[in-house]
């Protein structure tokens, strides 16, 4: 019986990075490169260690990470997988690191995976001021949803609720 949360994983890793770094899918080896680019990239509301393992090990999760030249971490993403949906659950990437198109590698990551996976669509949540992310994922063919109202703290504002439909 083939492993498809397997085979998408490396999906996820074979799609192509920016010259001088690397991609893999992550595992609970990674916990603590993981917990650092959290708490660099998301230090007022940083995701616990315990809450980053559940992740890392959790049944229907795809995470992958991006290394540098040097072999250090420099940022990371995750989808979390239903029968028919997914769900991007968090991408990150160091400042030193940013400007090189790691968020949309690792994003058109995620959605190779889910292709694998057979995923009718693909949902995410972005600060509502965050408009670098979202004409990032615009250009990568997600659509605005809806919002949910003070979503976000450290500052409050509202999550826009984005969605990417997959054709096969």
């Amino acid at each position: 019986m083939p492993n498809y949360l397997e085979d998408a994983r490396h999906a996820a890793e074979v799609t192509p990075m920016p010259a001088g770094f690397w991609i893999k899918a992550l595992d609970e080896d990674d916990l603590q490169d993981v917990c650092r680019v959290e708490q660099t990239v998301f230090p007022r509301e940083a995701w616990s260690e315990v809450m980053l393992h559940e992740e890392l090990i959790g049944p229907f999760r795809v995470y992958v990470g991006v290394f540098d030249e040097n072999n250090q971490m420099v940022g990371y993403a995750g989808t979390m997988h239903s029968p028919e949906t997914a769900e991007i659950m968090t991408i990150g990437v160091i400042p030193e690191a940013r400007g090189h198109g790691l968020g949309k590698a690792m994003t058109q990551a995620l959605i190779n995976a889910s292709r694998i996976l057979r995923t009718d669509s693909i949902f995410l949540e972005v600060r509502e001021r965050n408009q670098v992310a979202q004409t990032l994922y615009e250009e990568m063919g997600f659509e605005e949803i809806s919002r949910r109202p003070r979503y976000y703290h450290n500052p409050t504002e509202d999550a826009v609720i984005m969605r990417l439909l997959l054709d096969y």
